[in-house]
Formats: structure tokens, C-alpha cells, sequence
């Protein structure tokens, strides 16, 4: 975590979301960059404590329940080799917390990243060309994965571009990325057979860029931050869909833009159903269930503005050597109405369960 960057963008504890953090100890560091510490809230009846790990700072409300389920990868050791690590996938097994996790990393790593000819580099440049001006900074990409959109969007603001994830194996990925200019992942073959991929960035390294651990339901930052908000193909993995679009609408700076790109791939292992936009209800919603229809009718209920679209962009996910899964995202671009909000009808804030679900 760079100083500069943590001053800059003065976050708030989020589990008060009241008062800001300050740092506490450092206990490994590198010139103007924490490597390993803790913020402190500074609400002396809050008194939270929240890691920086590998230069990530973790700022979540919960963070036993966010720990719990990922804590082989933040304690996982970096000096195993290729063999070893596949002696322990096979000891392990298919479906294990390792294999997922490889599994997870070889999808994204290789559409962001990979020597043959990645499929997300051009979906993230066809949708910051939707933007009706160059963006600017600081910008924000939330859901940023491995962190493609996160460096490619800090080429083009020349500042300040925080990417935002969950997972921590993905972001100290991309924390590697940053630091060394180098993707080194492993890519699934088949089954349980993963292959070593160490290919060069196409970004040099850079201290305009910064990964941070938080939830977008929750996070850490005061209203109109950024300039520059992006989601790219993460609305449908959120358990509350519609907290995107609040906080994109809370943190964009009134001037600022924002873009928000989707499959519409809605699955209850994700989200319940009755928090997706669209997909259920076609007897009484708009566009009889359509996402796209639902979602440009809910942009001026949280006071946001379409200023372009694009109804559909290829992005495909490998899978393994003999299996690719193939997408149609729509994209929209959009900025603050002048317009206070509407108020949002019970139908479309995602809180009343559908009949069966």
C-alpha cells in the first residue's frame, strides 16, 4: 500500500463507516509502500484493527467470515514449485478450496493476461471508448479480478487507479503484477492437471496503481471520490446487485463518469433471485424480465444518468484446453443526473422474495 495513495484517498473504517482509519503499525515496508501493517479506526468505540498483507490493505466489515473461506491463500507459501503444487492438487483432490481457487486463477488470469491472444484486453478497451471523454482521475475499478481494466485505466488517466476485489488470490496477483511486470498463474490443462504460465506485462510497473481488499457493498470511501467509476462483468456475481449501482452513484464525483459492463449470467449460487435486475417477473416488469430494459429503468432511481451503450461485446473464459465459455455483455456508460433521485419502487429493490424462491 503506498502512503501516498492511502492519504490521498482517506478511507473510512467500514465496519463504522463513520470515521476514517489512520496507520498503525508497520511491520514490513519498502520505501513509500507498507508491505505488511494495520489500519486502526480511529472511533474510540470502534477501535477496528484491518491488515495490510502483501500490500493489500483489507478493508471489510467482517473479517473472520472473509478470511475463513480464503485463509489457504493467504497463507500460502510462494516458493513451491510447479511439482509440488501439483502433488498437493492431486493429494487434495478435484473440487478442494486449491483446486477452485487454481481453477479461478486460470480463468481470469488467462482472459486478462494470456500469451494467445487474451479476450479481455478488447472488452475493456470497447467500453472505455464508450466513455464521451478521456477518464480521469482518481478512478476506481470495482470487481477488478486480476487487474487488466485496473491498468489499462490508469494508461489512460495518467494518475491515481485503485482496483477493488474480494478475492485475495486474484489481487495479490495483481499486486504481482504491479510490483514485478510479470503474470505468473497456472493454466488448467484438464481435470486437475495446471501448467505454469510467467508471460510480461504489457504495463510497466507503476506507483499510480493500487489493489485494495473490500466489499462493494461496504466500502471504504467518502461520497464523490472518484472521477472515474468502472465494473466490468461483476454486477451479476454480487449477492446484492443493486449495491453497484448505489455505490456508484455515492462515490462519482458529479462531474465524473462511469461504466458498468454485464453478461446478465444470473445464478442464485451468486445472488437470490429476487435481488437480480431482471431475469424473474416478466408478468409485471419491464421489457417482461428483460436485464437491460430493468437496468436503464433503475438508472435515474439512484440518480444516475445513460450516456451510451453498447447491447453487445464478446468476452470469452477458458475453461481448460477443450472447453471456452462464450459471452454477450452489454455495456453502459453513465454519469450523475442533474436530477435528485427518484424514489424506487418495492418491485425493483431486489427486497421482496419472488413466489418459490
Amino acid at each position: 500500500m503506498f502512503l501516498s495513495h492511502f492519504e490521498q484517498l482517506a478511507p473510512r473504517c467500514p465496519v463504522c463507516r463513520t470515521h476514517a482509519l489512520r496507520l498503525g503499525e508497520v511491520a514490513r515496508g519498502e520505501g513509500a509502500e507498507v508491505r505488511e501493517g494495520s489500519l486502526l479506526c480511529t472511533n474510540s468505540r470502534c477501535q477496528r484493527e484491518h491488515p495490510i498483507l502483501d500490500g493489500i490493505p483489507i478493508l471489510v466489515p467482517d473479517l473472520h467470515a472473509w478470511l475463513e473461506p480464503q485463509q489457504h491463500w493467504v497463507l500460502r507459501r510462494e516458493d513451491l514449485s510447479p511439482f509440488a503444487l501439483s502433488m498437493l492438487t492431486d493429494i487434495l483432490g478435484a473440487g478442494s478450496a486449491l483446486d477452485r481457487e487454481l481453477g479461478n486463477l486460470s480463468t481470469y488470469a488467462e482472459a486478462h493476461w494470456g500469451p494467445r491472444e487474451p479476450s479481455f484486453p478488447p472488452l475493456v478497451a470497447e467500453t472505455l471508448d464508450l466513455l464521451p471523454s478521456t477518464p480521469r482521475a482518481p478512478a476506481l475499478d470495482l470487481g477488478c479480478s486480476v487487474g487488466r481494466a485496473t491498468f489499462e485505466l490508469a494508461r489512460r488517466t495518467g494518475r491515481l487507479t485503485t482496483g477493488v476485489d474480494l478475492n485475495f488470490s486474484m489481487l495479490r496477483l495483481a499486486e504481482q503484477i504491479r510490483r514485478q511486470g510479470r503474470a505468473r498463474y497456472p493454466r488448467r490443462r484438464v481435470g486437475i492437471v495446471f501448467d505454469p504460465v510467467d508471460c510480461v506485462s504489457p504495463y510497466e510497473a507503476t506507483g499510480q496503481v493500487s489493489f485494495w481488499c473490500a466489499d462493494i457493498a461496504a466500502l471504504p470511501f467518502a461520497e464523490a471520490s472518484f472521477a472515474t467509476v468502472i465494473s466490468l462483468n461483476i454486477l451479476d456475481c454480487l449477492a446484492a446487485p443493486h449495491s453497484l449501482l448505489s455505490e456508484t452513484a455515492r462515490l462519482l464525483a458529479p462531474s465524473g463518469q462511469a461504466l458498468i459492463a454485464t453478461p446478465f449470467d444470473w445464478a442464485v449460487s451468486a445472488s437470490p433471485a429476487g435481488a437480480w435486475i431482471g431475469g424473474h417477473s416478466q408478468r409485471t416488469t419491464p421489457g417482461e424480465g428483460s436485464s437491460v430494459e430493468i437496468f436503464r429503468h433503475l438508472l435515474p432511481h439512484y440518480g444516475l444518468r445513460l450516456l451510451a451503450e453498447r447491447e453487445s461485446l464478446l468476452w470469452r473464459l477458458r475453461v481448460h484446453e477443450r472447453s471456452t465459455m462464450e459471452y454477450s455483455v452489454y455495456a453502459a456508460a453513465l454519469t450523475k443526473s442533474e436530477r435528485p433521485p427518484e424514489s424506487i419502487g418495492a418491485a425493483f429493490t431486489g427486497q421482496k422474495e419472488l413466489p418459490g424462491a
